[in-house]
Order: structure tokens, then C-alpha cells, then sequence
């Protein structure tokens, strides 16, 4: 086991908020498809991995998207392009995204080892990366990379 995996190695924080601000939180965790406390975590890990000169991802419009143009630009499959595409969508200003394999799956309707293997494609070609692996309960966390 590494040192970091270690249950004394971890340290555990209050966040103090007014009762609208609770409901607020509950409510985009909903929406983003995650716990509260995954949702909060998934804030506070991007605390320390925002990039500060890191571009900000222009406003995306996902009818617009041109998956067959997308695909043939950067050499992957049409469902990786609608991949990105459901990525891109539930994005950040920073292109952060946490959400797990089987609602990505239901996003591009595909199966969950799809998703993985299309994810894995966009990474290799420099569409995506990885800023966290899935754990138990918690989904993986990608860094959508703009086209521009």
C-alpha cells in the first residue's frame, strides 16, 4: 500500500454554508450525476490542479457541434466525437468534468466499456486528459482541451 493510500494520510475539512447555498450545491451535484460530497470534493481538488494561464474554454454550443467534421479534423471515431462533444457539455469554464461511465454512456448512447475505450482515444490524441482516475463512488475527472 502506498504511503498516500494510508486512511492516516487524508484530512478531512468543514465547509460552512447557509442553507440556500446547501440547496444550491445539492442541486448541481443532481445535475452533474454525482454525490454532494463528491460533488464538493471534485471543487476542492480543482483548488490545486486549476492551471492559472490555462486558456478558458469559449461558450459551446452543442447543437452546433459537427461530429463527422470533428472526427475527420482529428482522426478518431464518430463516437468519440460525440464523446468529447457530452464532455465538452458538462465542462467548466477550465474544461474540468467529472461524471460517471454509465451516464457518458447514456449521453452518447453507447455501453460503458465504449466510453472507456473512446475516452482513451481522445486522451492519446491530445483531446482530453486525465486529471484523476475513477475511485470507488467517485467518477474520473477529465480536462476537456478546446479545439482552438
Amino acid at each position: 500500500m502506498k504511503e498516500t493510500e494510508r486512511a492516516d494520510a487524508f484530512y478531512r475539512y468543514s465547509v460552512r454554508c447557509d442553507r440556500a447555498t446547501s440547496a444550491k450545491i445539492e442541486a448541481a451535484a443532481r445535475k452533474a450525476g454525482v454525490s454532494v460530497t463528491a460533488f464538493v470534493q471534485r471543487h476542492f481538488d480543482g483548488i490545486l490542479d486549476a492551471r492559472p494561464n490555462a486558456p478558458k474554454l469559449a461558450t459551446f454550443d452543442a447543437a452546433r457541434f459537427d461530429a463527422v467534421a470533428f472526427s475527420k479534423r482529428h482522426h478518431v471515431a464518430l463516437m468519440a466525437a460525440k464523446l468529447w462533444c457530452a464532455l465538452r457539455v458538462h465542462a467548466d469554464e477550465n474544461g474540468n468534468v467529472q461524471r460517471f461511465q454509465t451516464l457518458l454512456a447514456e449521453d452518447i448512447a453507447s455501453d460503458q466499456a465504449s466510453t472507456g475505450r473512446l475516452a482513451k482515444t481522445l486522451i492519446d490524441t491530445g483531446l482530453l486528459e486525465t486529471v484523476s482516475k475513477a475511485k470507488m463512488g467517485s467518477p474520473a475527472t477529465y480536462r476537456v482541451i478546446g479545439e482552438g
